[in-house]
Formats: C-alpha cells, sequence, structure tokens
C-alpha cells in the first residue's frame, strides 16, 4: 500500500497500541489506520460502546496546517473528507468511510494525549463536524456583538437568556418584556 502522502513511498506495518494495527509512511511520519482493524480494535476497548466524555465539547480551532491538497485513500484510491478535530486541536483527520483514516505525523499522539485516539469514529462523523461548524458560526456571531456592544453588556443579556429560557410561561414573559421596552422608550422621549 502506498502513502497518500508519497506515493514514492510503502506503508509500513506497525502497531499503534496493543491489538491497533496501523500502517505508517517511514517518510513522512503519517500513519494510515484502516477501517475494519480500527473497529476491531475499538470493540475490544474498555466501555465499548461508549465513547468517553471528552467528545461531548467540541471546540473548534482555526486549523494550523495548510495543506489542502487532495488525499487519496491508499486502500480504495477514493478522496477523502477532511475531518476537523476540534478539542482544541488544530488538525483535520483524512476519512474515507469505506477504508479508513490517515493521521499525518505527530496528530495520532496528540489524539492519544487528549484521550481521543478511540473516538475517530465520531471525530469524522457528519454529527460531530456539523457541532463544530455549528458552534463556530456561534462563537463568531457572539464576537461580532462583543465587538459592536462590548463585552460585559452581551454577557448581561447572555444571562437573561438563560434565566429567560427558564420561566414557564415564556410568551406572557415576552409580552411583559416587551411592554416595559416600551414603556422605557416612552419615558426617554
Amino acid at each position: 500500500m502506498q502513502s497518500p502522502r508519497d506515493r514514492n513511498t510503502t506503508l509500513v506495518r506497525t502497531e499503534l497500541l496493543p491489538g491497533l494495527i496501523a500502517h505508517a509512511c517511514p517518510s513522512t511520519g503519517g500513519v494510515w489506520i484502516d477501517v475494519v482493524l480500527y473497529w476491531d480494535w475499538f470493540r475490544t476497548q474498555p466501555g465499548f460502546p461508549k465513547p468517553s466524555a471528552s467528545f461531548e465539547s467540541p471546540e473548534p480551532i482555526t486549523i494550523d496546517d495548510d495543506n489542502d491538497t487532495p488525499m487519496f485513500s491508499p486502500r480504495s484510491g477514493r478522496l477523502m473528507r477532511k475531518c476537523r478535530v476540534g478539542s482544541g486541536l488544530g488538525f483535520r483527520v483524512d476519512f474515507d468511510p469505506t477504508s479508513g483514516f490517515w493521521l499525518d505525523k505527530g496528530e495520532y499522539e496528540s489524539l492519544r494525549s487528549h484521550n481521543l485516539h478511540d473516538e475517530l469514529h465520531l471525530i469524522c462523523s457528519p454529527e460531530y463536524q456539523l457541532a463544530l461548524v455549528r458552534m463556530q458560526t456561534t462563537n463568531a456571531e457572539q464576537s461580532r456583538f462583543e465587538r459592536a456592544l462590548g463585552t460585559e453588556p452581551c454577557e448581561r443579556i447572555r444571562s437573561f437568556a438563560a434565566w429567560f429560557t427558564e420561566l414557564r410561561d415564556q410568551p406572557v414573559a415576552m409580552a411583559y418584556l416587551m411592554a416595559c421596552i416600551e414603556d422605557e422608550r416612552e419615558l426617554d422621549a
């Protein structure tokens, strides 16, 4: 199997963890994890089938890598998707759902240090990727409001919104809020 980063290099079989067989690229340091071998290993992990808690907070971050060249699966030859990792890590995993995961040099070790190495299937899921995009959009929108209004007013509004969503009769509360705003406007006029 040829390296997707260096077509002149043959991948070498290695064991990333006991039972987790992968193929490393001697020239680039990247690793290929076959999806079938990953699932075989994953099923033997403590707590299977539940993912660890680290998956629950996909914090978006700016991607550090600038390598947007198309990557093709060394197994299937299909174009791989680039999946943001999130959780404070600024890289993407190249993924082909029919064949496996490609991680560039140091990325697998980074996943291990953040206890995400057993969540590749979750990170590469459409649901997780969508959550990252939504969170990134929300954070960008929040930054725009903070630039326009200031941090302290935005924090007060967020606090009010959190409190407001817990009210039993929100339509009545919204009507009262609008009436109060109209009263304040009339007093200012």
